[in-house]
């Protein structure tokens, strides 16, 4: 798994995979919790595991920014509690 280039707006994360967006909408429950919306990939590219490559990569900018993730979406819920290894990042 490699890492997406994400860009922030404030609110949504977004990263572009063959000329098409990824994103993850977000929101703060407290100052240190990121609460996640929104998890979205084209379905053009669904199957390829650019969904969880996506969380990945948040989940390694919540460890080097030191805040804790809140999964409201289902899709994130589910990669966070699939992943062991992600779940120290878990509010």
């Amino acid at each position: 798994m490699t890492d997406l280039a994400l860009k922030d707006n404030g609110h949504r994360l977004t990263a572009e995979v063959e000329g098409q967006e990824l994103e993850i909408r977000y929101g703060w429950a407290s100052r240190d919790v990121m609460r996640v919306d929104y998890v979205g990939v084209p379905s053009s590219l669904g199957g390829r595991g650019l969904g969880t490559e996506l969380v990945g990569t948040l989940v390694k900018r919540a460890r080097k920014q030191n805040f804790r993730i809140q999964p409201i979406c289902g899709f994130a819920r589910q990669k966070l509690r699939e992943h062991k290894e992600w779940h120290d990042v878990l509010a």
